[in-house]
């Protein structure tokens, strides 16, 4: 029997005994239609919801089962190596200007093309002009039996502690405590295998030492009594 026709039945029902008011049967047929359309609502909406949930589940599911997404690989990181690279001296000798350096065969000298022969000094040692100082005699003086002892730098050049020509004489004795002076200059004795030294002629105004305050030239030479290497 339908719901409506019940509900009925039972409100006209002579055995109740509290009386209905006239209409009642119709309000209370109604608010169990509206009631019942809700509930079919809900119940829709569940069976929606329900469905999607399945849906979802199963492509979670699917993407599970499947081969998973990866970025593309890039290229194999590569290990950088630094190589050191030791030089050993060679037997010419290590210290000097560019491709001079003393105690360098005279023949690996001249072989540079960066010296001229100019002559011979008064102990027998063979006097170079150079790249650097193509008018000078004796800018480079080489030994027959120790080579290259004397290398006189480019006046653009600089030692490795920043003296160059037109620095001071202040700034050549902060930047080298030791230096001495000598006839035309300071000289600077350095430490090593190698016995070497700086010289730096000065010269002032007035064209001599007594006033002097401004490096003219710079020399790299051996300490050797050799060659004729006057300060």
């Amino acid at each position: 029997m339908d719901l409506d026709d019940e509900l009925r039945r039972l409100f006209q029902d002579q055995r109740l005994e509290i009386p209905v008011k006239p209409g009642a049967d119709h309000a209370v047929v109604t608010g169990a239609r509206r009631v019942r359309r809700r509930r079919v609502a809900l119940a829709s909406a569940g069976s929606a919801f329900a469905v999607a949930a399945l849906v979802a589940g199963g492509i979670a599911l699917a993407g599970l089962g499947g081969p998973a997404s990866m970025p593309p690989a890039g290229p194999p990181t590569s290990e950088v190596t630094k190589t050191v690279t030791v030089e050993q001296p060679p037997s010419s000798g290590s210290v000097g200007f560019g491709v001079l350096k003393l105690g360098m065969a005279e023949a690996d000298a001249v072989a540079t093309g960066f010296i001229t022969r100019t002559g011979d000094d008064s102990l027998g040692c063979h006097q170079y002009s150079s790249q650097g100082h193509p008018d000078m005699v004796g800018a480079v003086v080489v030994s027959p039996s120790a080579g290259v002892v004397r290398i006189t730098i480019p006046s653009t050049a600089k030692t490795s502690m920043g003296i160059g020509v037109g620095s001071t004489v202040a700034e050549v004795k902060a930047r080298y405590p030791s230096a001495t002076a000598v006839l035309a200059g300071f000289v600077v004795h350095t430490g090593g295998a190698l016995a070497w030294n700086y010289v730096f002629h000065v010269q002032g105004t007035g064209g001599s030492f007594q006033d002097a305050d401004r490096v003219t030239m710079i020399r790299m030479q051996l300490d050797t009594a050799e060659c004729f290497l006057e300060n």
